[in-house]
Parts: structure tokens; sequence; C-alpha cells
């Protein structure tokens, strides 16, 4: 009689344990599915939102039975930040995508302003795929005895461009107007400067600001974090650097430097030699120096760049130089002088005269090509300068009206 009572206690435990493993792996199994569903939905919520051209700014929120999305997107620097948010029950899945337009069959490799003069090529020049040329073409030139070394006059085809490059967004550029005014200076935001600095993306910024000069050295600051000086902004080889925004008048980047950062300055960028900056990095002059756009100054001024990045220096992703005033521009003055030796994988874009000397891999849009050579001026002359198809299939970069979009970063 002990035993089969023994023998029932057994059975019924057994029965009780089985019915509870089953219990907690069908648990598992809807919580497991949850999950898979809400970060199926949140790729593509990101996804879907590629075909608006602009951003959001304010949280777009649906309802949907137990499935709750939240969508919210603004510029980050060159970067539109996406922030896609998915709950289903209890389960939540939020990411978070740095994008940007992506480049198709008809984007421009090189795209030259239609100024009534043609393209003159000269030296080692080579231009590949897609090239947007003055009515007048292109044609092979000399400057001081050194003539075109090319085979052929371009590698691609010809399409006539129009009298301007194609225009940015204009929500980007107030957006870079606001970033430059400090509107986003908030002082709940505001920490101190110190050797270590982490925040991630799911974070709201934190802002690093002085009214003096910051010079970073052997500080090591990452993620959504911006560094802005009322003044200037110097970047020593010893920092480390990564996802950061620095803002200031003057930014000066030393020789050797390598990170991830965007860089906006409004007079004077200098990016070192043996710089490199990795994907996805910008660079953008917003230029307000209109005194320097001047018609009156001098042959010296002229050839003295605002922007300048010297030889040896490889840049992921966009160097951008804009003309906040709209007068009329100074067609001698070197407003972006891109030394030889210097590689960009991604986009140039200048609003003003570039002196062009190295290689970009990707789309170079230029207002006037400028060449300085042996004392004298040369407009139009694209001097050794190398226009090359982007090695970066899926690359997403500037935001252009009416673009389509990718992801350039999943941020963390």
């Amino acid at each position: 009689m002990q035993f089969a009572l023994l023998i029932s206690v057994i059975i019924a435990i057994l029965l009780s344990t089985f019915l509870l493993l089953t219990h907690v792996q069908s648990f598992f199994s809807i919580k497991s599915q949850e999950l898979i569903e809400a970060s199926e939905l949140v790729n593509k919520q990101i996804f879907k939102s590629f075909a608006d051209t602009g951003i959001t700014k304010d949280t777009i929120q649906t309802n949907i039975g137990n499935n709750v999305t939240k969508l919210v997107s603004n510029y980050h620097g060159v970067w539109t930040k996406t922030v896609s948010k998915v709950q289903i029950r209890n389960k939540k899945v939020v990411k978070i995508a740095f994008t940007g337009s992506v480049i198709d069959q008809k984007t421009p490799n090189l795209y030259l302003a239609d100024k009534n003069s043609p393209l003159v090529v000269v030296g080692n020049t080579r231009i590949e795929g897609n090239s947007y040329l003055p009515e007048q073409g292109i044609k092979a030139g000399n400057i001081s005895g050194n003539y075109y070394h090319g085979t052929r006059l371009f590698y691609g085809r010809t399409i006539k461009s129009k009298k301007r490059i194609p225009e940015l967004h204009p929500e980007w550029i107030e957006y870079l107007e606001s970033m430059c005014a400090g509107a986003h200076l908030t002082e709940k935001n505001i920490i101190p400067l110190s050797k270590e600095i982490k925040n991630s993306f799911h974070n709201s910024t934190n802002i690093i600001y002085n009214t003096e000069k910051i010079v970073l050295g052997d500080e090591i600051i990452s993620g959504n974090i911006i560094v802005q000086s009322a003044s200037k902004i110097i970047i020593n080889s010893t920092s480390q650097l990564t996802d950061v925004i620095l803002i200031a008048p003057i930014i000066e980047v030393q020789n050797d430097v390598k990170g991830t950062i965007q860089l906006i300055a409004t007079k004077k960028i200098k990016i070192g030699k043996r710089c490199h900056l990795s994907y996805p990095s910008s660079i953008i002059l917003f230029d307000n120096n209109s005194s320097q756009n001047s018609l009156h100054t001098n042959t010296t001024q002229n050839q003295i760049p605002d922007f300048n990045i010297n030889i040896n220096t490889i840049i992921e992703g966009a160097v951008v130089y804009l003309k906040k005033t709209k007068e009329i521009q100074n067609r001698i003055k070197t407003n972006i002088k891109v030394e030889n030796n210097v590689q960009i994988i991604g986009e140039f874009y200048c609003q003003g005269n570039t002196d062009f000397q190295g290689t970009v891999k990707g789309a170079l849009y230029v207002n006037q090509f400028i060449a300085n050579q042996s004392g004298s001026i040369y407009l139009n002359h694209l001097y050794n300068g190398k226009v090359l198809k982007n090695p970066v299939s899926d690359y997403a970069g500037l935001s252009f009206e009416n673009s389509k979009k990718n992801v350039a970063k999943w941020m963390y």
C-alpha cells in the first residue's frame, strides 16, 4: 500500500514537472517569437522610412493591436539618425541607424557647373564614370610644359551640366546653420571634458562646450557626443575619437590623426598629413567669410585656401564646402585645396573654387576648378586630379533632394 502510494506521488511529480516544462517552453517560445517579430518590424520600419526624403523631427507613433511602433529621424552631422522602436506586449526592440543618399546609375562621378568654359585636363588627371560637364565639354591642356598624359579625355560618358551643382536638402542646410549658431546648447546636456567619455546613441546627446580654445590630446571620446568651441578646436594624433561631432569657427586636425569624426567649421579647416578619417566621417566648412570672398582681395590672399587637406590623408565619407552668402563669387579665390596623394572615398562637394590634386573614389561636385601653379592661376583646370568610381556599392552619403536612402552605419 505504501509502495503504491509512493509510486503515485512520483508519477504525480513527474507529470507536474512535465506540464511545467511544457508551459515554460511554450512561454519562452511565444516570447522568442515576439522578439523575432519585433526585430523584423523594427528593421522594416527603418527601410520603409527611406521613401521619405526629409526628416520627421517628431516621433511618429502607430498602435495596432498589441503592437506599438515609433519612428523619429533627425540630422546628425552629414547623416540622418533614424531611431526605430517596436514594442509587442512586453518585448521592446530599438535600433538606430545613420542613413544617407544612395548612389545609382545616374549619380555623377564628376559634376562641374556650367560657367561657359570647358574643363581642361592636365598631367596625370583621370576621369571615370558619369561626367556632367559644361556645354563646351572637355579638352587637354598644359601648365608650364606639363601636358595631359591620358590616352582618352574621359573614361565613361558625359552629360551636360547645369549652371549650378545639385542642391543639397534645404532642411539639412538649416540644420547646419542652427548647429553653428549653438541652438542645440542646453545646460542640462553640457558635461565637462574628461579623459574618457562614452555615450550611447540610445541616450540624449552629451555636449562639451567652451568659449575658449579646446585642445583634444589624449582623450578617448566616443558615441553621441558633440564637442563645440566658440573659437577653435585642435585635434592631436594621440586623441581617440569615434562617431563624435566637433563644431568651431576654426578646426585644426594635426598630422597622423585617426578616428571617425564629423567636423563643422565656419571660418577655416586644416587637415594635416597622413590622417585617416574612417567611414562615416565628414568635414564641412560652412563659410561665412564674406569679406574674404571679395573681388578686391590681392593675389596672395586668393591663393591661401580657407579649407586645406594635406598630403597622404584618407577621408572615408564626405568633404563639403558651402557658401553662407550668395554674393558674387571671386573667380580666382581658392576656397578649398586638396593636395596630392589625398584619397577621398565618398563625396566631395564644393560651392566655391577647388584646387584638386588628389583622388576621389565616388563623386566630385565642383562649382569651378582652379590650379595655382608656377605663380599663375588657371581657371577650370584639373591638374593631376583623379575621379574614380566608388568601390563601396552600398555607400550612403550627402542628403540631396528627392534621393533614395540607405544605411551608412548601425549605431550603438
